[in-house]
């Protein structure tokens, strides 16, 4: 997996020169990698993946031409660590015991106490070359302690020893992050590793709580553990959260692709705006966002449509019936899809795929359906508005105009609920699709809610779907009263 957030706007505080982890998403938490003879301590309790960590980083150590030393206390094992280990892509069986060797610290520990202990790496670092030395369960060393100032001094003799050979030190312990002990004032980073559980699901969140000369991303970041190993994934409001201005984008309204709406919107959409498409299911949202995209193919601007419900072959078949050409779009490459089923998993994973997806294609118009199928993987529900203002200020910055469909959970109802109110702030544009019934049957209404720097048609009209599409109609009358199901349209000018 690539490494997600790393190419941070601005210039970069002067420090240390630092070494890439190779852990997807490390880099960009730890501000740009470790220093090299620092020391870093990764606490956490029972499962939350250091050991995995740890390997990861040895391997990618390997990898790169350069020793690693994994050293154990009291853990499994090294044979059953290694046969654990083939279960990830990193693990390469050739680098053991030629880059990444294995040593085992009990006898030391027994026979030495701390001091034998520190002999021992010692003499394994300078044995095998290696530049990083990880020493897994580095909580039963602080247990041999007689007190935490003995094992405070034990890192700290150990990283005086270990700097001058220019081997950066990373140390594992069991425990909760918050009982980081006296070995956290020796270290120069403080890793705090968690596994939570939210409703039915667990989260994983690495959290950075001490870097000496570094600036990294604060707060909790989720990380996920797979067959390609770990995974960490900034949270997009952290790397990204100042605001972006357009890439050099023109200010001519582009075109949706449905001209009444164009003319409601004052002639089109301003580029690099976000705008959110609201409605009832079954309103017309998606086919709006395939005219959308469409109308961009036509005009040479790549499109990408983010979707997490319906396949893209059922997605095309829709555009195919109301005679867009979206099959030759696709074909082309003038159209892309990005398919996610919103079941579990990391709405900053899925954020940074996207911007990935959209500079590898060049995309200029980008169709997230749904949006609200989004919202439900946060784990902090009150992170959607700093999100999506991150990721509205990325897409400006690109020069990529969006949609956003947000899907409102009624077909008809007496008020307008949009489920997740401080995201709406954050758009430049409204538009509203719905559908009201007057005597006995339902017609479909759109309506622009607001726009920015542009004015706008408050008025509700009605819009058909027919074998071309998308086609707006006249005002909607509602005669003696509001619609039943609906707002009143008579509110605001009609």
């Amino acid at each position: 997996m690539d490494d997600q957030g790393d190419d941070h706007r601005g210039s970069q505080p002067s420090g240390p020169a630092r070494l890439p982890t190779g852990v997807a998403g490390l880099d960009a938490v730890l501000g740009g990698g470790v220093v090299a003879g620092d020391a870093y301590l990764v606490r956490g309790a029972p499962g939350t993946g250091k050991t995995t960590l740890g390997n990861e980083l040895a391997y990618a150590w390997a990898t790169a031409g350069s020793g690693a030393v994994v050293a154990t206390v009291l853990t499994e094992t090294h044979d059953r660590m290694l046969a654990h280990l083939r279960g990830f892509r990193f693990y390469d069986p050739a680098q053991v015991a030629r880059r990444v060797h294995y040593v085992s610290l009990s006898r030391a520990l027994v026979e030495g106490g701390l001091d034998g202990v520190a002999r021992e790496l010692v003499g394994a670092v300078r044995d095998h070359g290696a530049t990083l030395l990880v020493v897994d369960g580095v909580g039963f060393a602080e247990a041999a302690a007689p007190t935490a100032v003995d094992a405070a001094r034990f890192v700290q003799r150990l990283q005086a020893r270990l700097s001058p050979l220019g081997c950066t030190t990373v140390l594992l312990a069991a425990g909760h992050p918050e009982a980081a002990g006296g070995v956290a004032t020796q270290v120069d980073g403080l890793l705090e590793l968690a596994l939570d559980r939210t409703n039915s699901r667990d989260v994983r969140w690495l959290r950075v709580a001490k870097l000496r000369g570094g600036a990294p991303l604060g707060g909790r970041h989720e990380f996920a553990i797979d067959e390609r190993g770990v995974a960490v994934f900034p949270r997009l409001e952290a790397a990204r959260g100042e605001p972006v201005t357009a890439s050099g984008a023109g200010w001519e309204p582009i075109p949706s692709g449905v001209g009444g709406l164009d003319a409601m919107l004052g002639g089109g959409l301003l580029p690099g705006s976000s705008t959110m498409v609201l409605g009832t299911p079954g309103a017309g949202k998606t086919l709006l966002g395939l005219h959308f995209l469409a109308e961009g193919a036509r005009r040479g601007e790549p499109g990408l449509a983010a979707i997490f419900a319906q396949p893209p072959a059922q997605v095309v078949r829709a555009g195919e019936r109301i005679g867009l050409g979206l099959a030759a779009h696709v074909e082309a490459g003038r159209v892309r899809f990005l398919r996610r089923p919103a079941l579990e998993g990391s709405p900053d994973a899925w954020a940074w795929e996207l911007l990935s997806a959209l500079d590898a294609h060049g995309t200029r118009r980008l169709v997230v359906d749904a949006a609200s199928d989004l919202y439900r993987l946060f784990a902090v529900p009150e992170r959607r508005a700093t999100f999506v203002t991150a990721l509205s200020n990325e897409l400006r910055g690109r020069g990529v105009t969006a949609l956003f469909v947000v899907e409102m959970e009624s077909f008809v109802a007496p008020e307008l609920a949009i489920p997740v109110p401080a995201v709406s702030a954050t758009m430049d544009n409204g538009i509203l699709l719905r559908a009201v019934e007057r005597g006995s049957r339902l017609h479909r209404l759109v309506s622009v809610l607001k726009t920015r720097e542009s004015p706008f048609d408050p008025t509700v009209r009605e819009f058909a779907i027919g074998a071309r599409g998308i086609e707006i109609g006249q005002p909607f009358s509602c005669g003696a009263g509001p619609p039943a199901g609906g707002a009143d349209p008579g509110r605001g000018g009609g």
